[in-house]
């Protein structure tokens, strides 16, 4: 049977207030409305990463970061902009006709989709430890500010840490530092993380810079994990990498588990 494309009705004007969504369900897909900007957009309610919903998510301009793993997309085109997402999001024409929000929805002929929705929420801005876009994907997309907002500023801590402290991780950085976990020191057999080496992440626009630490001043395998570490970070954002060696000295303090070297936390 063939389908045709019928505009729907799935909101009413001012029921979702700005940077806000409402969740429709047309036949069996979730779809999110958004209004940014004083613009409507529509795409699936699913992350093509795996699965997570995008109306949970945060904003940023035309980007809605998925809350699971950090992948972003762009609302106008569905575009995927950063890993770990590579497909991009379904996205539906949005038109406005009086009062209503109407979607373009492909549906079997002599049938009319029943439409399924959710009250309407406002969306959470991308919070300040959160990266702002620095792949080439999302240099290109028009949502990408040459000046982000200091609201939306690159993930960066100011000046070194203090023993013990970190700050929150953005999603972006908690899969650079799961990636990080398979980087080993071949003389204590620990990954980087274990042994608390890697101590800040800094997403860039063009480069990511990690600043990480040795176990000793001239360890000998310091090349081999600066490449490694580079290695790791490339594979999650792909950008080029810069690993700084901190002058700090490490202790077993420094670790979020001592235990693993026989030290009491």
């Amino acid at each position: 049977m063939s389908r045709n494309k019928k505009m729907v009705t799935v909101a009413r004007a001012g029921e979702i207030p700005e940077g806000g969504v409402k969740v429709v369900r047309i036949e069996d897909q979730s779809i999110a409305v958004f209004f940014v900007g004083g613009r409507y957009y529509a795409l699936d309610d699913v992350c093509t990463h795996d699965g997570g919903p995008l109306a949970s998510g945060f904003v940023e301009g035309v980007q809605i970061e998925c809350p699971r793993h950090g992948a972003r997309f762009d609302l106008a085109t569905g575009a995927a902009l950063t890993l770990p997402a590579v497909s991009p999001v379904t996205t539906y024409e949005v038109k406005i006709e009086g009062d209503d929000i109407q979607i373009a929805w492909e549906s079997y002929d002599g049938t009319t989709p029943v439409v399924a929705s959710s009250g309407a929420t406002t969306l959470p801005a991308m919070r300040k430890s959160d990266p702002a876009p620095g792949t080439p994907a999302a240099q290109a997309s028009a949502a990408s500010a040459s000046s982000p907002p200091a609201a939306a500023a690159p993930l960066a801590a100011s000046g070194s840490l203090p023993p013990g402290e970190t700050p929150a991780p953005s999603q972006q950085e908690f899969a650079v530092r799961a990636a990080l976990e398979s980087v080993m020191d071949p003389e204590i057999n620990l990954s980087v993380i274990d042994l608390g080496l890697i101590r800040e992440i800094h997403f860039l626009p063009e480069q990511t810079l990690v600043k990480m630490m040795l176990t000793t001043p001239f360890c000998p395998y310091a090349p081999q994990l600066m490449a490694d570490v580079k290695q790791a970070t490339v594979a999650v954002v792909p950008l080029p990498c810069e690993v700084e060696i901190m002058p700090d000295a490490w202790s077993p303090d420094l670790m979020p588990d001592p235990g693993l070297l026989g030290f009491s936390s």
